[in-house]
Formats: C-alpha cells, structure tokens, sequence
C-alpha cells in the first residue's frame, strides 16, 4: 500500500514534465515549419510509413500475435536488463505471458514505451550500413521507423485498458503518467535528433519545464490559500451582536 502511494506521488511530480514535453512539441513544430523542415525527405519517409501503418490497422485484420511477440519478447528483455531470470515465454495471437523471477515496474511498463521493432530495425539498418553503406537508401529507414513507430503506438493505446493486469499491478496513475513521459521523451529525441538540433531542443525543454513547474507550484499554493480560507470560514465562531444596554 505504501509503495503505491509513493509511486501516486511520483506520477504527480511527473506530469509538469509531461507538460512541458507538449509544449516542446509544440515549440519545435512552430520553429520547424517556418524553416521548411516538414518539406525534408526524412519527414516525408517517416510521415508516409506512420500514415501506411494506420490505414492497416484500421483497415485490415490486425496481427496480434506478432504484437504479442514484441510485447512478450520486450519483458523478457526488460528482466534479463535488470538482473533477471526468464523460466517460461509464451505467445499465442490471443495473448502470452513471460515468468522471470523479477518484477518492477520498469520489467512490467516496458512494452508500452519501448517501440521494440522499430528498435530492431534501427539496429539492423546501422548493422548493414556498417558494412555496406545505405546512404542512398536512408528514405527506406525513415519509412521503417515511421511504420514501426506508428505500430508501437497503435497497438499501446489500444492495449491500455482498466483490465490489463501490467498497469493495475503498478497503479494506474503511476503508469500512465510513466507511459506517457517515456513515450513523449523517445520522441522528441527521435525528432531532435533528426532535425540535427539538440541544443535547441534542450533549451526549449529546460525552458518549458521551469515554466511548468512554477505554475505548478504557484496554482498548488493557491489551492493551499483556498483550502484555508475556506476550512477557516466553516470553522470561525459566528460573530453575536450582544444587547447595548439601556437607561432606566
């Protein structure tokens, strides 16, 4: 009980950041149109692949078990990172399971932020590319990253239910606001990292999470100052007005 009351207060003084995220975001794409960047080749790739996997999902029957493969294989990999042991994998297309003999929360969260085969993609592009440069064909690794990513999202929204046992284990404030901040951090660095502009992005965040955290601050001390004004209002004696006395 004590552990998901702390981890109630971390999600807490989480989501300022996740705010500032957003509004780097936002700030990033405001800079980025005015100097033309969504016009580059890498957006272009990378928009095309997010798009082409969202008319599949919506339009065709969706593979399950492959997503159960990456969610599965994604724990597995999580509890070996963390000192694990894996005793048993399975994956079926109506669902799987892993059994380690370590659970946290960062073994039980990491398929809702760990966009595996995109990941697996990236690795095998700088793999090849190593031997045999790719140079010419790095609008096929834009799209890949673009469909996989598109992938990973999709599938993570639809996955995030009050039913899902890896986010009622960890409470589901905590895992939410954690989802999100990983998933958000991933891609502006992803998008920082393209744009060639880390500098910049830092700046605006850093920026951006001092903003948030203030007004954070600032709203709970008014929120403090409501509270007792009010608690003290109820709780004041009323004011009598006492008889004046009067002359005989």
């Amino acid at each position: 009980m004590l552990g998901r009351f702390v981890k109630f207060l971390i999600a807490l003084a989480l989501l300022p950041l996740v705010a500032a995220e957003v509004l780097t975001f936002i700030d990033l794409a405001y800079a980025a149109v005015p100097a033309g960047q969504w016009r580059e080749g890498w957006f272009v790739s990378l928009g095309a692949g997010f798009v082409l996997w969202l008319f599949i999902f919506f339009l065709l029957p969706r593979t399950m078990w492959l997503y159960v493969l990456g969610h599965e294989f994604t724990h597995a990999l999580a509890a070996m990172l963390a000192g694990g042991k894996v005793h048993a994998f399975k994956v079926t297309s109506k669902g799987g399971h892993v059994v380690t003999d370590r659970v946290n929360w960062w073994i039980a969260l990491s398929p809702y932020f760990v966009p595996i085969y995109a990941l697996i993609w990236i690795g095998l592009w700088l793999t090849v590319n190593f031997y045999y440069p790719l140079k010419e064909w790095q609008p096929v690794l834009f799209f890949g990253i673009g469909l996989f990513w598109s992938f990973h999202f999709t599938f993570t929204l639809s996955m995030m239910h009050f039913g899902q046992t890896d986010l009622s284990r960890e409470g589901y404030v905590f895992s939410g606001v954690v989802i999100v901040f990983i998933n958000l951090a991933l891609f502006l660095l992803v998008l920082s990292t393209l744009t060639h502009d880390f500098r910049k992005s830092g700046r605006m965040f850093l920026q951006r999470t001092e903003q948030c955290y203030v007004e954070t601050g600032r709203g709970a001390q008014r929120g403090f100052e409501w509270v007792e004004k009010t608690v003290n209002g109820k709780t004041a004696p009323a004011e009598q007005e006492l008889p004046l006395p009067q002359k005989d």
